[in-house]
């Protein structure tokens, strides 16, 4: 969002491994450049944050594949990224702006509805954040650990709410939510 002038400054960075090897060299690569290693905060509750490195002011929020429950970083989520740099044999790609919506309706950490309507602005591929999103929701896979959908539909009523923005997926999303419920209420009555 920096890069592409949608945003002025941001607290940290989100980096999403493939692998939990990648995850592992990217940790000492940190270490080595002076980032202090620590665990998940609060405001990271919702997501699979592993660990944060963090240097001074700098925050980086290391994910290994997982970035909510069972919503990750899928292959279509992969391709989809833009190959920004190359440093010797690490590759590093830019989420696309679709998958960076996604996953800040998921954490709706305070800024994020803000930076929703910014990336709002910025005419996302509607079809394609839907695609994205029914695809991981209907992976095979424990029920519960669905419910990262839920939190997809409460930050689109939160960004329709505080920013005057009409989603055009919001009654997509919250059919979804209303499957997950409707499945997890029956589940856990015994139904």
């Amino acid at each position: 969002m920096l890069e592409l002038g949608l945003k002025d400054a941001t607290k940290d960075i989100d980096i999403v491994c493939r692998s939990e090897e990648d995850e592992e060299l990217l940790i000492a690569a940190a270490r080595d450049l002076g980032f202090r290693i620590v665990e998940p905060q609060k405001r990271h509750e919702r997501l699979g944050v592993n660990r944060l490195a963090v240097k001074g002011r700098r925050n980086l929020d290391i994910f290994a594949r997982r970035i909510s429950y069972d919503f990750g970083l899928s292959d279509p989520m992969w391709q989809r990224a833009v190959r920004s740099r190359r440093f010797g044999n690490l590759v590093v790609r830019d989420s696309s702006l679709e998958d960076v919506f996604i996953m800040k309706l998921i954490a709706n950490r305070p800024g994020d509805t803000r930076d929703c309507a910014a990336l709002f602005s910025a005419v996302l591929n509607y079809d394609s954040v839907n695609r994205g999103i029914e695809a991981q929701y209907r992976k095979a896979g424990e029920l519960e650990q669905k419910i990262w959908v839920t939190y997809i539909e409460e930050g689109i009523g939160q960004l329709e709410e505080d920013h005057k923005l009409l989603i055009p997926i919001a009654d997509m999303i919250s059919a979804l939510a209303d499957e997950f419920r409707e499945k997890l209420y029956r589940k856990l009555s015994g139904h």
